[in-house]
């Protein structure tokens, strides 16, 4: 049997040995330059242009903007889901609040709907029929409609270059699929 001194060199060697180990271990790696941890292919982030989502901006870099978009606004909770159309490459692709969900293969119809010049980050929930008419020039017609689901009006306000879509006061749709009307000959 160890009595207390014994025992307490024994301690203070495996502690020294310890501490010497640790050392070793510390010391095996200083002076040289750690290996690099391989990163996988690292890809630019894309620009953020004001009003768009990461999905989108990355859209508008790899295919610019569309020909032509779809914007609907939930008026109670404010989601966002637009389609954005590109006639060239045969398709439209779908955001939910910015999130790309979706895609579909559609025909090139440019020869019947030039492509816009708008951007769908201009229209916001908040644009009065006056703000949209800077945008887009005087209405061509305007008509207001019962809403036969929430038994409330809404307002058609069709431009040369869009038709919108109001419900008190609120923009809640936007299509640029128009084509250039036709105005009777008096």
């Amino acid at each position: 049997m160890m009595d207390g001194k014994a025992f307490r060199s024994v301690g203070h060697i495996v502690l020294a040995w310890l501490a010497v180990l640790l050392i070793a271990a510390v010391m095996s790696g200083c002076g040289e330059e750690a290996m690099p941890v391989p990163q996988e292919e690292s890809v630019a982030p894309p620009s953020s242009i004001p009003g768009l989502s990461l999905d989108q901006c990355r859209l508008v870099e790899e295919l610019g903007y569309p020909d032509h978009f779809f914007i609907s606004i939930d008026p109670l909770s404010s989601d966002r889901v637009e389609t954005w159309t590109y006639f060239a490459e045969g398709k439209a692709i779908d955001f939910d609040n910015g999130r790309r969900f979706g895609e579909k293969a559609i025909e090139d119809e440019s020869a019947k709907y030039p492509p816009t010049q708008l951007h769908p980050q201009d229209f916001k929930p908040s644009m009065t029929p006056e703000e949209a008419a800077q945008i887009l020039g005087k209405p061509v017609y305007s008509h207001d409609v019962q809403d036969s689901l929430t038994s409330s009006n809404s307002t058609i306000i069709v431009f040369e270059k869009a038709i919108l879509l109001y419900r008190k006061g609120q923009l809640i749709g936007v299509d640029t699929k128009v084509a250039p009307p036709k105005v009777p000959v008096q």
